[in-house]
């Protein structure tokens, strides 16, 4: 076997090698696309929770619930909403963005409509609770209900 045959056989085992990479590269490309994609698809349902005429007339708050297992997340002491609604999660898109492991990019949504408060869950992993039960449809919120998610918990309160 001659150096040559070698070289050659080094070569092409490389140029395979960076073929597959390649084709690795655009496959994981493709499939973050896919998922940006589906992401934008859950932000469009969660808006249509909300019907389109909204009001901006009210407001509420979310005040935080301290809990000291905790201490290390960075919330604020209360979350004042408008009517328009919130999308709250981990995202830096999200209206109210909380940067905690058990919370979802997209986690819940609060809105207002028609003389009412609503919360829906956005398909979060570990869930949003109402009051301690777990949300599996869009809920009317009333005061002093408290929303619990990713170990965090507040309380809602209309204002007046």
């Amino acid at each position: 076997m001659s150096a040559y045959s070698i070289i050659s056989s080094l070569l092409s085992y490389v140029f395979t090698t960076i073929i597959y990479l390649f084709i690795f590269s655009v496959i994981a490309l493709i499939y973050m696309d896919i998922k940006k994609m589906g992401k934008k698809e859950k932000r469009e349902q969660a808006d249509s929770f909300a019907l389109k005429d909204k009001s901006i007339d009210h407001y509420a708050v979310l005040k935080t619930v301290k809990n000291k297992k905790l201490s290390d997340v960075k919330i604020k002491a209360a979350y004042r909403i408008n009517g328009k609604g919130v999308i709250i999660g981990r995202s830096k898109d999200c209206d109210i963005s909380i940067s905690h492991k058990f919370v979802s990019v997209e986690h819940f949504q609060v809105w207002y409509d028609e003389g009412f408060w609503y919360i829906g869950d956005m398909g979060s992993k570990n869930g949003t609770y109402l009051n301690g039960a777990r949300i599996k449809k869009v809920k009317t919120l009333q005061n002093d209900d408290r929303i619990a998610f990713g170990g965090l918990e507040f309380i809602f309160r209309e204002e007046e």
